[in-house]
C-alpha cells in the first residue's frame, strides 16, 4: 500500500509539472503551513514568533480571504470548551483569542483577532485562495508544493483558476481539515473509522474497503431566538452568557427524542440526498447584542471530507470513497437547499421551552437570507473527521486503535489525573499540550441515531458499547505526545490538523477547535526548532522535545495537569 501511495504521488507530480506554465519561478520559504483554521494560524504564529529572521507562509486553501476556517467563515462560533477542576486547561494561542472574543462570538470579530495576532510578524506572509494540485518529494522529504488558485462558481462550488505557484520550504505543516498535504505526500493514514474494532463496523464498510467519517454539519443563521433575562437552566435547555455578554444555548434532547414533528422530519429526510437529520441544538449569538444567531443542528451524512468538486474524476480523487458519496461542496449545496424547505424552519420552531409564562428558544426563529434570497450559511461545511496518521503503514490489526496511533482510544478515555496515573502517563515525557473535551460522536449514518431502538442522544454509547462499559466520558485531560505531530515519512512534514496521529475514537474528543489550536502551537514551535538547528522533526529526541516544551511554555501553553 505504501509503495502504491508513493507511485500515485510521483504520477501526480509528473502530470502536473508537464502542464506547468513555462518559466514558473520557485518561491522559497523556511516553513509552509497549509490550512487557515485555528490549528494553522496557531502554527504559523508560533513559528514566526520564534524565527524573526526566517520566512513563514500560511496557505489558506479557501476562496474566502478570512482566517479562522470553521471557527469564523464556517460559522462555528460556539466554542467547545470543557472545564476541568474549575479551570480551562487549554492555553496558548487559543486562550489569547478566547480572552478577546468570549465563548460565543461574532465570527468576523474572531477573524480580526486572529489576523491582528499574526500581523505582528512581518516574516509571516499569508497566501489566500490557493490549494494543492501536487506535491513533489525528494530524498524522503517534501520538496515543494504545486498550487493553483481557486475561483468560485455560481452554484456554490469552487473550481481551479488559471494562476499557478510553486512553493518550496524546509519544513511543511499540514494543519488542514482534509489532510490533503499528508495524503498527497504519501504519509500513512487511515480514513474515518477504519481502525475501529470489526464488530462495531457495518458489514458494507468492511466488505467494501471504505469507511465512513463522522457526519458533517451545515451552520446557518437565524433571528428571532428568545433568551431569558438571566442565564440558567430552563427545562432541558441551558442558557449561558459569556464574559462579554454574548448568549449561547444548548439542549433539546427530549424534544428531539419525542416531538412528533421532529421525528417525522428525521424519518423523512434520513434517506433524501446524502441523508439529513436534525440533532439536539447548540447555538450562539453572533456577538453581544446581535439579533443573529449561528445554529448547529443540521447533520449531513455521506460527505467525504477529503474530496472537493474540483477533485472528482481526477488523480486527486481518493480511491476508497463510498458509493454515492458527496463532496464537500455538494453536501453544502444540498443542505442549503433543504433549509429552504418550509418543513425545516417549522421543525426548528419545535425547540422551545416555557418558563414564567414566557416562551424561550426557537419558537419565533426565522432564517436570515442573503441578497439572492438564499439562507445565510457557513462558507464551508463543518466536517468532523477525515484521515488519521498511523505510526506504521500496515493494515489495521484487531486492536489498531490502541496500537497504531500516537494517541490511542484507551489513552483518551482513561487519561489520568496526574503524570503518575492513567493510560496516558507514558506520554508525559514528550507532552506538548493537553487535550480535553467529551468523546462526542455525531453519528456516522442516520441509523446510528436510533441504535438504541429509538431516537436517543448522544449516540457515542450506542455505536461503541465497549466505551460505555469502560466508563464513558474521559474524566481527565490527556497528555498529547510530540509523536502525534510526525509521520513515518516524509521526514520534514509536521501535522497539526485533522490528520494528526490519533485514532478515530480518540479523535472524537480531540477534534474541537481549542484542542486543534494546542496542536498548532506545538507544530509551529517544532518547525522553528527544525529550521533553526537544521534538524528533521521526525528524528527529535529528548533534547529537542525539551526545547519545544520550554518554548511552548514561553508562548503561554500549558503542559501539566497539576500546578508544578
Amino acid at each position: 500500500m505504501r509503495k502504491f501511495l508513493v507511485l500515485i504521488v510521483i504520477v501526480m507530480t509528473i502530470l502536473i509539472y508537464l502542464s506547468s506554465p513555462p518559466g514558473l519561478a520557485v518561491e522559497r520559504r523556511d516553513v509552509i503551513v497549509y490550512g487557515g483554521g485555528f490549528a494553522g494560524c496557531a502554527a504559523a504564529r508560533n513559528a514566526a514568533a520564534l524565527m524573526p529572521e526566517k520566512s513563514i507562509c500560511l496557505i489558506v486553501p479557501e476562496s474566502a480571504e478570512e482566517l479562522g476556517g470553521l471557527g469564523t467563515s464556517g460559522g462555528q462560533n460556539f466554542t467547545d470548551i470543557r472545564i476541568w477542576r474549575n479551570q480551562l486547561v487549554t492555553q496558548g494561542s487559543f486562550m489569547r483569542w478566547f480572552t478577546l472574543s468570549g465563548q460565543f462570538y461574532n465570527t468576523r470579530f474572531m477573524a480580526e483577532i486572529i489576523q491582528k495576532d499574526l500581523a505582528q510578524y512581518p516574516n509571516l506572509s499569508i497566501l489566500y485562495g490557493y490549494d494543492i494540485l501536487a506535491v513533489s518529494l525528494k530524498n524522503k522529504k517534501v520538496n515543494d508544493l504545486y498550487l493553483a488558485d481557486l475561483a468560485d462558481w455560481e452554484n456554490g462550488s469552487v473550481k481551479w483558476g488559471t494562476r499557478r505557484k510553486i512553493l518550496e520550504a524546509k519544513i511543511f505543516i499540514d494543519a488542514s481539515d482534509d489532510g490533503r498535504l499528508a495524503m498527497f505526500s504519501g504519509a500513512p493514514v487511515s480514513n474515518g473509522r477504519e481502525d475501529w474494532p470489526g464488530q462495531y463496523l457495518p458489514e458494507e464498510e468492511k466488505a467494501g474497503g471504505w469507511y465512513r467519517q463522522q457526519a458533517a454539519t451545515l451552520m446557518f443563521k437565524v433571528t428571532g431566538v428568545q433568551a431569558p433575562s438571566q442565564p440558567g437552566m430552563l427545562g432541558e435547555w441551558v442558557f449561558t452568557r459569556d464574559a462579554l455578554g454574548s448568549w449561547g444555548l444548548a439542549g433539546g434532547k427530549e424534544t428531539w427524542r419525542k416531538n412528533p414533528q421532529v421525528i417525522a422530519f428525521n424519518e423523512k429526510y434520513r434517506s433524501v440526498g446524502p441523508g439529513f437529520a436534525i440533532k439536539p441544538i447548540n447555538a450562539a449569538q453572533d456577538g453581544a447584542g446581535s439579533s443573529e444567531w449561528w445554529v448547529n443542528t443540521l447533520l449531513v451524512f455521506n460527505v467525504d471530507g477529503r474530496v472537493h468538486d474540483r477533485d472528482k474524476g481526477t488523480v486527486n480523487e481518493p480511491r476508497s470513497t463510498a458509493a454515492g458519496y458527496r463532496s464537500l461542496e455538494q453536501g453544502r449545496r444540498e443542505a442549503q437547499e433543504l433549509l429552504q424547505n418550509p418543513e425545516f424552519i417549522e421543525t426548528l420552531r419545535q425547540f422551545t421551552v416555557n418558563a414564567d409564562g414566557q416562551e424561550y428558544g426557537f419558537g419565533q426563529a426565522r432564517l436570515i437570507l442573503d441578497e439572492k434570497g438564499k439562507p445565510v450559511v457557513g462558507k464551508e461545511l463543518y466536517i468532523r473527521e477525515t484521515v488519521h496518521a498511523r505510526q506504521e503503514a500496515q493494515l489495521p490489526s484487531a486492536d489498531s486503535e490502541n496500537t497504531n496511533y500516537a494517541v490511542t482510544a484507551r489513552e483518551a478515555q482513561k487519561a489520568g489525573s496526574d503524570k503518575n496515573s492513567g493510560e496516558d502517563q507514558e506520554n508525559y515525557a514528550e507532552r506538548i499540550g493537553l487535550g480535553y473535551y467529551m468523546m462526542d460522536i455525531n453519528a456516522y449514518s442516520p441509523e446510528d441515531l436510533k441504535k438504541s431502538g429509538t431516537y436517543d442522544w448522544p449516540v457515542t454509547r450506542w455505536v461503541r458499547p465497549d466505551w460505555a462499559v469502560s466508563g464513558g466520558e474521559p474524566q481527565n485531560p490527556v497528555y498529547l505526545p510530540y509523536s502525534m505531530l510526525t509521520v513515518q515519512e516524509p521526514d520534514n512534514l509536521l501535522l497539526a490538523g485533522y490528520a494528526v496521529g490519533c485514532s478515530s475514537f480518540a479523535w472524537a474528543e480531540l477534534r474541537v477547535l481549542p484542542n486543534l489550536a494546542v496542536l498548532g502551537d506545538a507544530a509551529g514551535v517544532a518547525a522553528a526548532r527544525a529550521v533553526l538547528y537544521g534538524e528533521s522533526p521526525r528524528g527529535f529526541k529528548t533534547e529537542q522535545i525539551r526545547w519545544v516544551q520550554e518554548k511552548l511554555l514561553e508562548q503561554g501553553a500549558r503542559l501539566d495537569k497539576l500546578a508544578s
